[in-house]
């Protein structure tokens, strides 16, 4: 009776050999599925279509505009783009930050499509508000991609390179990545302020705003020097751990799971 019942529990139970292809499709997907690289994925996303936005916000002392509130946003997303890249590689950072380019056109498209809307005559004042608050200046918008797209992946590119030739002193790991980081950053950072300043702002006769070359070369170097400062403090007080912890935590992972397929 007992061996009965222990010969149909043991039938019944699952077979972990019934699908050998599993931990193989699971390892196939363009992009890694994990909660921290979901998260990630998102804030990049978030932060790019907020920089779209805040670059509106111009901010200065004066008549004299020193930066805008968009590139303040820029640091945070090119220290998720090195964290990435660290954990999941350069592929993975290059796809991550072409679904935030999509995405940042994306919203752009629908919020312009949803001003474009009619409405009536009782809600002619919100509908105009919604257009000046969050209506784009086509000049500024394709700027903003085109700089956000060009910086980075000079930021991937420099961060890898920089992080394949120390691969092999993994003792002094934590100052080796913060030294890729500010380098890439910095490098990233001076090229989206400065193709965005020139792009967007530009004195060359177009019907939008534009600034004095003085204000646009003053801009790049307060934006640059700012975003450096504020993308320091974040790899210094946690990127740098968050990478580590995160390697480790992937590396244990594959080795699990690689395991389990063999």
């Amino acid at each position: 009776m007992n061996d009965s019942f222990t010969n149909s529990n043991q039938n019944t139970s699952p077979n972990t050999n019934q699908y050998p292809n599993q931990n193989k499709i699971l390892n196939i997907g363009a992009l890694p599925t994990s909660i921290w690289f979901a998260g990630f994925v998102s804030l990049s996303v978030l932060f790019l279509v907020l920089m779209n936005l805040f670059a509106m916000r111009p901010i200065g002392w004066r008549n004299f505009m020193v930066t805008n509130a968009g590139l303040l946003l820029i640091a945070p997303v090119l220290v998720l783009q090195n964290v990435i890249a660290e954990v999941w590689g350069k592929k993975t950072a290059f796809k991550v930050t072409v679904f935030a380019v999509a995405c940042q056109i994306f919203i752009v498209l629908l919020i312009e499509f949803t001003i474009l809307l009619p409405v009536n005559s009782d809600g002619k004042v919100g509908a105009e508000n919604w257009a000046d608050v969050f209506g784009s200046q086509w000049r500024i918008v394709i700027s903003s991609i085109l700089a956000f797209a060009v910086g980075s992946l000079l930021n991937i590119l420099v961060f890898v390179k920089f992080r394949e030739k120390s691969k092999h002193t993994q003792n002094n790991y934590k100052w080796l990545y913060i030294l890729a980081a500010l380098i890439s950053t910095l490098v990233a950072q001076f090229i989206d302020s400065t193709l965005f300043m020139v792009l967007a702002f530009a004195p060359v006769g177009l019907p939008t705003f534009e600034l004095p070359w003085n204000n646009i070369w003053t801009s790049i170097a307060v934006g640059t020097v700012v975003q450096f400062l504020f993308e320091t403090t974040i790899v210094v007080a946690a990127a740098v751990h968050l990478a580590k912890w995160l390697k480790r935590k992937k590396e244990a992972e594959d080795r699990r799971l690689l395991a389990q397929a063999n």
